[in-house]
């Protein structure tokens, strides 16, 4: 894509991570990955694990891997379709994520249980600041403007942000 868009990890509680306009800064996910212990791991449902697998290979830079592992989940767990959709739109493929979030209900449990919250990061023209969509009520308002082409600074303004 044109521009460096990405996914930034906020460790925190997502009632705390609001949809914002803010100065770009540097990101660095890599302490944001999801532990999950071992013995727990293997008593885990098929999609439980898909999503865990697909949020740490995001975290580790790898999108195709990360895609993969998403859409074994997406179907099942509402926070591996939202994933699944940041992904798609980092990997250039906005139609399908505009499917994906046509008809997306949120339903956070697993986010706010492990204090990650992905938030899409979408740079304005002029590369100073950027439109932080996270996953409150105006955040998936401003992810679907963006998924109809709109630009940061179209959907701060019509936020009013």
């Amino acid at each position: 894509m044109e521009k460096n868009i990405q996914i930034y990890i906020f460790k925190g509680h997502p009632d705390r991570v609001k949809t914002q306009v803010a100065p770009v800064f540097e990101i660095d996910n890599s302490e944001s990955y999801m532990e999950i212990p071992f013995e727990f791991y293997l008593d885990m449902p098929e999609e439980e694990k898909a999503f865990v697998e697909g949020f740490n290979k995001y975290i580790d830079g790898d999108l195709k891997g990360s895609r993969r592992e998403l859409a074994k989940s997406a179907s099942k767990i509402p926070e591996a379709k939202y994933m699944f959709a940041l992904v798609n739109i980092l990997l250039g493929k906005t139609r399908e994520a505009q499917f994906l979030l046509s008809d997306f209900k949120p339903q956070w449990k697993r986010f706010i249980q492990t204090w990650r919250v992905p938030v899409l990061v979408v740079p304005f023209s002029s590369g100073d600041k950027a439109l932080y969509i996270s996953i409150d009520e105006k955040g998936l308002q401003a992810l679907a403007y963006f998924l109809e082409g709109k630009t940061a600074e179209e959907i701060a303004f019509i936020l009013g942000l």
